[in-house]
Parts: structure tokens; C-alpha cells; sequence
């Protein structure tokens, strides 16, 4: 079976300032070939599947996409033209490479294999215009049941678990505010991270921002339980943006402009990772080795845009030692004035093997694939 090094679909690409490698998918079957959101793992575990983000051309319709793969066994790509999905939900079974996903208020799946299509699971009857029915989707240990932080156009949010096999829905809360990026909890079935996140609302145009209690603190962070309680957890240097949990399900990782940021909820120490100035970041399962980009807007006077130019970096906890992957990937075509409707943001995440970094770069002048290998990263910290 090939790899990202040796597979004829990659081209091995070192940064012009760094040396450092990575390798891009240059086989373009779509415009946009990009990585997925960080959140959510794309490559089964044997390394055999490497799921993409596939766009034939942009549509500028609230985030729709199709799904493409990697076969390294076939060393292919194949273009699943049958799964368009919404937002960022993809889940990608670790063990099977299926795709699970949403579009309107149903779930599919879509298994590997150029004879398979996708297949619709259930319809979560939901009353009144769903939105988005999961910002991203994570599995509970049942797996047949996932979390989904549904949005309503009348009111902000109901959070919750549908199982697949028979459409259920087990209604966990709801909020009059949007709370999305959805998180089930690795180890605990009944807990879940959620973030409080601005967003324009459909009953009256308003445009929602991330609310402030009364004491001033940022309200982004915040579990909620299968039992209808919520917490908020008050952020370092009262920001917070782009979380997620440890491998563990004990700590809530996020970033701001300090650093990358853990939070033990069972110690309760609240402390700065490694002091940079991430946009996302992901760590592996043992916190050793973490990744994370940054926006380049020097020549933009700071102000940021999407599709702007970005750099990707690597830190090694264990000697303290970081390296640059990218150390700007081009804007190509866009500006503050003409914005790249898809999040082509670098996004990077390792992968459910920890062998790889997977992210999303515009070093060839569109949008690609990429994949950085953790043993070369971690030969170069040492």
C-alpha cells in the first residue's frame, strides 16, 4: 500500500525558508481539495483512505460540498459526487473509512468504493427551518448515535443525540442563542463541549455576537449535559476561540491571542500550552507534539480576510522546539475585498494514526491537500 511519500498522487513540496517537507495532492480531480475542519479526523487508521473536502467549482451557497478520497491501496482519487453535505459535518468511521454526514435535516452515509453511493440513514424530525443540523459531527460509543447542535431560524439552538438506526431524537437543551462546534465527549457519552459562536439571525437579520455575562467574561466556551445543564468556563485572558477536547475527554483545548490553551476539568489548571499566535491548533493523544496556523497579515495592516495568507507550525513539547511547515502560503486570487466564501483556511489536524498532519494549503496556486509526516516533524525538533 503507498503512502503520502511515496504515492504518484503527491509531490513532495519543502518550504522555500524553512526546508521543512510536506507533501501536497497534485492529482486535481476538483477545483477545491481541501483538508477538513480540525475537529474531525479524515484517514482511517490503517492509512489506507484519506478523505477531502472535493468542490468541482465554487457555488456560494451556505458551505454546500461534495466528498472525495484517497485510495492508497489503488493509489487513487475517487470523487464521491453522491455526498454533498453541509458545513463542516463529515465523521469519518476510523476503522472503516464510511462517511457519515448531514444535508437538511438528514443523515447519510457514504461508504469507500467507486460501486457504492451514498445512503440515506434517517430524517431527524425536527419542526420549523433547520439551518444546519450539526456543525460538525461526532460519534458516541455506541456508534450508531451522534451529537448534533441543531440551528433553528426561529430561535438559536437545540443540542442533542439521534441515533441512526430508527431516526430518534433525545433532546438534551435548547438556547435562544446560537451554540455550535458540537464536541462529544471522547470517554463520556453524556457531555459534550459546545461554544456559544456569532452568527446572523434569520427571525429578525440581527447579528448575534458572542455574549458577555455580567461580570464581563466571554461566554464562547461551555459544556452541556445529556441532562440539560450547562457550564461556561471563563477564558484566559477572556478570549476564547476553536476548541476541542484531549484525547482523554478531561481537558478543553483552545486558542487565543496567548497561545494555545488547556483547561483541566478535573484539577481545574487553566494553563498556556505553548505562547504563539494560533488561529486553530490539535494536539496528539499523548499532548506532546501539537500543531497549529497563524494568519500572515503584515501586508494587510492586520486586518483579516478569509482565504487569506496563512503559515502552519509545528511544536514539539517534549524539547520545547518548534519549526515552521509552511511559512506563508499565497492569497492567490483573494483580498480583504474579494473573500474566498469556502473556509480555506490551513486547518491542520493529526491524524487518527498520529502519523501524519493533514491540512489545507494554497501553495500551488489553488486550494490542495496536504499532509505533513509526524516522524520527519518530530526528527526536526529533537
Amino acid at each position: 500500500m503507498k503512502t503520502p511519500e511515496t504515492s504518484r498522487l503527491f509531490k513532495r513540496v519543502t518550504d522555500p525558508k524553512t526546508g521543512v517537507p510536506h507533501y501536497v495532492l497534485t492529482e486535481r480531480a476538483c477545483e477545491y481539495q481541501q483538508g477538513f475542519y480540525f475537529v474531525n479526523n479524515s484517514m482511517t487508521r490503517d492509512g489506507r483512505y484519506l478523505w477531502f473536502y472535493a468542490t468541482a467549482a465554487p457555488v456560494y451557497h451556505d458551505m454546500y460540498r461534495n466528498l472525495g478520497y484517497v485510495d492508497f491501496l489503488t493509489d487513487e482519487i475517487v470523487i464521491c459526487y453522491d455526498a454533498l453535505f453541509h458545513a463542516a459535518t463529515p465523521y469519518i468511521d476510523p476503522d472503516t473509512g464510511t462517511a457519515y454526514f448531514t444535508n437538511d435535516k438528514t443523515l447519510y452515509k457514504r461508504e469507500p468504493g467507486k460501486d457504492k453511493k451514498a445512503e440515506k440513514l434517517c430524517y431527524v424530525n425536527i419542526p420549523g427551518y433547520v439551518t444546519c443540523l450539526a456543525t460538525h459531527l461526532t460519534r458516541l460509543s455506541d456508534k450508531e448515535s451522534f451529537f448534533l447542535d441543531i440551528r433553528r431560524a426561529d430561535f438559536g439552538g437545540i443540542q442533542g443525540v439521534v441515533n441512526v438506526k430508527d431516526g430518534s431524537f433525545t433532546e438534551w437543551r435548547r438556547d435562544e442563542q446560537p451554540i455550535n462546534h458540537g464536541q462529544i465527549n471522547p470517554v463520556n457519552d453524556s457531555l459534550a463541549l459546545c461554544a456559544y459562536d456569532s452568527a446572523g439571525s434569520l427571525k429578525d437579520g440581527k447579528n448575534l455576537r458572542v455574549p458577555y455575562d455580567e461580570a464581563g467574561v466571554y461566554k464562547r466556551l461551555c459544556t452541556v449535559t445529556s441532562s440539560g445543564n450547562k457550564t461556561d468556563y471563563a477564558p484566559r485572558n477572556n478570549y476564547a476561540t476553536h476548541e476541542w477536547w484531549s484525547a482523554d475527554g478531561k481537558k478543553i483545548y483552545y486558542v487565543n491571542d496567548l497561545g494555545i490553551q488547556r483547561l483541566d476539568l478535573t484539577t481545574g489548571e487553566h494553563i498556556c500550552i505553548h505562547e504563539c499566535k494560533p488561529w486553530h491548533a490539535h494536539t496528539t493523544s499523548d499532548e506532546k507534539y501539537y500543531v497549529y496556523d497563524e494568519k500572515v497579515l503584515d501586508r494587510y495592516g492586520g486586518r483579516w480576510f478569509r482565504g487569506c495568507p496563512a503559515a502552519v507550525k509545528f511544536y514539539n513539547r517534549e524539547t520545547d522546539r518548534e519549526i515552521t511547515v509552511v511559512t506563508e502560503m499565497p492569497e492567490n486570487k483573494n483580498s480583504p475585498e474579494r473573500q474566498n466564501y469556502y473556509h480555506i483556511d490551513p486547518h491542520p489536524r493529526f491524524s487518527e494514526n498520529e502519523k501524519y498532519v493533514i491540512f489545507s494549503t494554497t501553495e500551488l496556486g489553488g486550494c490542495d491537500l496536504a499532509v505533513a509526516s509526524v516522524e520527519e516533524l518530530v526528527s526536526l525538533t529533537k
